[in-house]
């Protein structure tokens, strides 16, 4: 974390993502006060990664906050539009 920003970094895939750090990941959304979330440091997502923003989105959401998602890999772009998330993601 830098100050507001929680940075997202190296994999984040099925295979480095486990039931443990989604806790933690969402505790963090819900507790830190976290306004962004900086995804320019991953090298790798899949729908892991997909799942974890569209999890801190709602997180915000519902308990009225916002949060920007930056730096977001043109592949993870992809990604999101092919699960019709890209918009509702920004």
């Amino acid at each position: 974390m830098q100050g507001k920003t929680l940075m997202l970094h190296d994999k984040i895939t099925m295979s480095t993502v486990g039931e443990s750090d989604y806790k933690r990941f969402c505790n963090c959304i819900q507790n830190e006060g976290i306004e962004k979330i900086d995804v320019s440091g991953v090298t790798e997502a899949d729908s892991a990664c997909v799942a974890l923003l569209i999890a801190a989105k709602r997180l915000a959401h519902s308990q009225k906050f916002m949060l920007h998602i930056t730096g977001v890999p043109s592949g993870l772009i992809t990604l999101m539009a092919l699960y019709g998330v890209e918009e509702s993601l920004q």
